[in-house]
């Protein structure tokens, strides 16, 4: 895991690489647009030496050529562009260290050649790339500052979860009709007192007929006493 993850928790930044495939991407640019400029502006641009002509044409070149490479500041990592023209540099010297090698005429040639095609873009580009790339640093001093695995991992699950609200909630369920009342007769009606009211109607049935022997018990009595 060490070759991923460093002693900060937070996974390595391939900003080495990244900054090497911008230096091919520059050199493909800029060699472009030589093939492409360089004899419209020699018909355009002629000065007194031919040498001034080859260094004022560069200079335009590297000038076109760094305002087209500037757009790899519209990458999330703003360090791409100014690390790549970084990186242009390096690849000059190990040009030059390659032409010193050389013999006689053949290595002031190749001097000649680096120095007129190469030399311009690379001091161009990094005189107009760190300087914006410090700008935007001091303007958010958090540009470019990498996360650890579980602020990533944090950040990953709000970004899903945005991506998919929770669903609505489920409607709530109809609340059960009150039962309707029964329909059977009030037994209150028919009970002699009140704690029979809540008995059922053959209840009270039986106690008006217990009653109505009593009070006939009782009337037949009181004529017996009269006779």
């Amino acid at each position: 895991m060490s070759f991923f993850i460093d002693r900060f928790n937070r996974r390595k930044s391939p900003i080495a690489l990244a900054a090497f495939a911008a230096a091919l991407l520059y050199i493909v640019i800029f060699g472009l647009l030589y093939a492409l400029l360089v004899e419209p502006l020699y018909r355009a641009v002629s000065l007194s030496t031919p040498l001034a002509t080859t260094a004022v044409h560069s200079a335009i070149i590297a000038a076109v050529g760094t305002a087209v490479c500037c757009l790899l500041f519209l990458l999330k990592d703003k360090r791409v562009a100014p690390y790549g023209f970084f990186g242009l540099a390096i690849a000059l010297g190990m040009f030059y260290a390659a032409a010193f090698l050389l013999d006689g005429l053949a290595r002031s040639n190749m001097l000649y050649l680096i120095t007129a095609y190469g030399l311009a873009p690379v001091l161009i580009g990094n005189a107009v790339t760190w300087p914006i790339y410090l700008s935007m640093k001091r303007a958010n001093p958090a540009l470019n500052r990498r996360k650890t695995i579980s602020e990533e991992l944090r950040d990953a699950v709000a970004e899903e979860a945005s991506k998919h609200p929770a669903s609505p909630e489920s409607p709530s369920q109809p609340e059960k009709p009150a039962p309707a009342p029964s329909d059977r007769p009030d037994p209150s009606g028919d009970a002699l007192f009140g704690p029979q009211a809540d008995r059922s109607p053959m209840v009270s049935r039986s106690v008006q007929e217990e009653a109505m022997l009593f009070y006939e018990d009782e009337d037949d009595e009181e004529e017996t006493s009269d006779n």
